[in-house]
């Protein structure tokens, strides 16, 4: 295509675009939310204000005690899995390909990719054995209106934000980061 062509298409599917109307946004409340947005006080704080937006029964002490304890636990007993070895993974990988050897790069890759997985499973289970804790320390009626009224996605991340950060937001590995600079 001529340089000629390609701006006059630039041009006319830019102009088609600002007169297009934009797409019906869903309400705010339909969409998995938590109450007052992310970052506002802590867990036991969001699960209060989500049962109240709700419209379900306030935590009880007794509940809002096995939730602490809950979190508490989560705390206690979070344990690295498999840092150390994915830092080693990594920085093979790493030297693999800083030394051209495709064929290392390739076997170090499913290797480090091997040991991500283990890790960020592990991990998952542990959420979701925690979350399914939580849930069962809501009455059936809390958690129905809070599924109700944030959808499941929304319930989802509000047992989620019990356990801390979603996976993803630091990689399978907590420990796991930039890479270290090559020893050659």
């Amino acid at each position: 295509m001529s340089p000629r062509k390609f701006v006059l298409s630039v041009v006319v599917v830019a102009s088609l675009l600002s007169i297009a109307p934009a797409a019906p946004q869903r309400p705010r409340g339909q969409v998995g939310r938590l109450p007052g947005g992310p970052g506002q006080g802590d867990a036991v704080t969001v699960l209060k204000q989500a049962l109240a937006e709700a419209g379900a029964a306030a935590l009880s002490s007794a509940q809002e005690e096995q939730v602490n304890q809950l979190i508490a636990s989560i705390a206690e007993n979070r344990v690295p899995v498999g840092d150390e070895q994915l830092l080693a993974a990594r920085e093979t990988y790493q030297q693999a390909v800083l030394s051209g050897d495709l064929a290392g790069a390739k076997s170090a890759a499913n290797a480090l990719a091997g040991l991500q997985l283990q890790v960020m499973q592990k991990r998952m289970e542990d959420q979701a054995a925690v979350m399914i804790q939580a849930l069962a320390i809501l009455t059936e009626d809390q958690v129905n209106k809070l599924a109700t009224q944030f959808e499941p996605g929304g319930l989802f991340m509000l047992l989620q934000r019990l356990v801390g950060p979603p996976m993803g937001w630091r990689g399978p590995g907590a420990a796991f980061g930039p890479p270290s600079p090559p020893s050659m």
